[in-house]
């Protein structure tokens, strides 16, 4: 854990989710433009808390959990994925520069970088990964309901007279 960047980081988390929110609204994301202020609000912040939760932790894991639980919420909601990804990659490019300013060592700024692409990547990853198996479903559930509308119309179909 590197726990100047953790108190970095979480110094600035109000920061963090508004400079989100504002980049979400400055793109081409109708989802989350259509969104009530509030909600969107309150998304950035889960989001950068779950990102947080990875950064203490120094793994992963927590920001990959939530990434994964959101998924069908904003499949339900007609996200598409460009849009879940933009989320991901608009909160890397706040955190990127919080590093940066804040200085220290070449290397220490580097591995904290890295750390903050790295768990950013691998919540992307998880995103591909859910929103993959979200569409593996769907088409699974399509190609049965495919096959139960065929045999009904077999069912119905007239017989040949004679």
């Amino acid at each position: 854990m590197d726990a100047e960047l953790t108190r970095l980081l979480t110094d600035r988390a109000g920061a963090l989710g508004a400079g989100l929110e504002a980049s979400l609204l400055a793109h081409d994301a109708p989802h989350y433009r259509e969104a009530p202020a509030g909600v969107l609000r309150e998304r950035c912040d889960r989001l950068v808390a779950a990102f947080l939760d990875a950064v203490r932790t120094a793994g992963p894991q927590p920001f990959e959990r939530y990434v994964r639980g959101i998924v069908e919420e904003r499949v339900a909601e007609g996200f598409a994925l460009r849009e879940v990804q933009l989320a991901l990659t608009a909160l890397e490019a706040q955190a990127w520069p919080l590093v940066v300013e804040a200085g220290g060592e070449t290397d220490a700024v580097v591995r904290r970088l890295a750390l903050v692409s790295g768990i950013v990547g691998r919540g992307k990853d998880e995103l591909a990964r859910a929103f993959l198996d979200h569409k593996e479903k769907a088409e699974a559930q399509v190609a049965r309901l495919s096959t139960r509308l065929e045999a009904l119309f077999r069912g119905t179909e007239p017989t040949p007279e004679g």
